[in-house]
């Protein structure tokens, strides 16, 4: 993509609902300024269905005649081909990499770059034919039902299925508590060195210091913070969740056998579980320190401890009460909760990203970044 470096078509048309209703980014509100709305229309360019975000990129010829290419910035194909929109508003629009071809007309809408450039977060997305691809009707999202398998004997409560987040607030989008947790000197020094995508102090994905950037796993509790479902396994002897996020695996033994003695410190940590009556407990320790606990940017030890209680408050509701215990990082033990969906979903693959397309994604973010308009 090459950027304008005179904007020389930038009609503004209030789209406020669509605003409003919005949740952050990829990046947070580092590059797009969420207060403006601006609309374009013009013809694509190049459609890009990749991770980590969806590109869209329209030729956009302005009263003098001269052409601007903008461009337009979408969440994961995954919640794309699942109708899941802009703000994670569900739609009856299933996209594919076809859903948009080069010469197609569209009229794109959304919050625009903050230093001018021809770029925005797309809130709204209509073709030619009035067919509003994001930003329409929402629709309510299929539901899953429960497992008509008999529940494996030594599981005390049926917590199979699919099951997708639910938050109503803003910031449950990148952390688990609205102002973050009480921490030690030592995780505060830490803390103001992280350089976050999401959050009040947030940055470009071009200038992160986040290890999920780097395609290292996110840790517990944090993989709870992305917007992606898992599915949960019940065997006799344990139970399994597999994660749509970096398609991580946790094998939670129920049985009753201890933690294995002399293991390496790791990413996701060591977990062992047990029933009491029909709450799943869980407990997670020798994780290494190089995870957040959060998307904001809050930092932990080896010496963290997660403790998380499933149980099923529905048929269609998956409760995750969770405590976080680190004597290094937070002066005193913090509890959340986390509340999910059952979806009639596939889990799909979810790689990190392939080098090329985050290299792409990066150097799109800094054209965006560097755009400097004509004295």
């Amino acid at each position: 993509m090459t950027m304008r470096r005179k904007i020389t078509f930038l009609p503004a048309l209030a789209i406020g609902l669509l605003a409003s209703g919005s949740l952050s980014a990829h990046h947070g509100g580092a590059v797009y300024d969420s207060t403006r709305s601006v609309t374009v229309r013009g013809s694509v360019t190049e459609f890009k269905f990749v991770f980590p975000h969806t590109l869209v990129y329209i030729a956009v010829n302005g009263p003098d005649g001269e052409t601007v290419v903008w461009s337009g910035e979408l969440t994961t194909p995954n919640r794309l081909a699942r109708g899941i929109g802009g703000g994670g508003t569900p739609t009856s629009i299933k996209w594919t990499a076809n859903t948009l071809l080069p010469g197609d007309v569209v009229e794109m809408a959304g919050n625009p770059a903050r230093n001018g450039a021809p770029s925005m977060r797309i809130l709204g997305l209509v073709d030619a034919n009035g067919r509003a691809l994001i930003g329409g009707d929402a629709m309510p999202v299929e539901r899953g039902t429960a497992s008509e398998d008999p529940l494996p004997d030594g599981q005390g409560a049926d917590l199979r299925g699919v099951w997708m987040r639910n938050y109503e607030h803003r910031y449950q989008n990148y952390a688990f508590t609205e102002e973050p947790p009480p921490m030690t000197p030592w995780a505060q020094t830490r803390f103001e060195q992280s350089r976050p995508t999401f959050g009040p102090d947030s940055v470009a994905v071009a200038e992160t210091n986040d290890p999920v950037y780097r395609c290292e796993p996110p840790g517990v509790p944090r993989i709870y913070a992305h917007p992606a479902p898992f599915e949960i396994f019940q065997l006799s002897d344990r139970v399994v969740i597999v994660y749509e996020f970096q398609h991580h695996v946790r094998q939670i033994y129920t049985d009753g056998r201890g933690r294995a003695e002399g293991r390496p410190a790791s990413w996701m940590g060591q977990a062992v579980g047990h029933w009491e009556d029909d709450v799943l407990v869980v407990e997670t320790t020798d994780f290494n320190d190089n995870t957040w606990i959060d998307r904001r940017g809050v930092p932990h030890s080896d010496q963290l401890r997660v403790t998380e209680r499933f149980r099923r408050e529905a048929e269609d509701r998956l409760v995750v009460d969770i405590t976080v215990e680190d004597p290094i990082a937070f002066t005193a033990p913090w509890t959340t909760q986390r509340l999910f969906d059952s979806v009639n979903w596939t889990l799909a693959e979810s790689v990190c990203v392939d080098t090329a397309s985050f290299e792409e994604f990066s150097e799109f973010e800094r054209e965006v970044l560097e755009y400097v308009t004509d004295p």
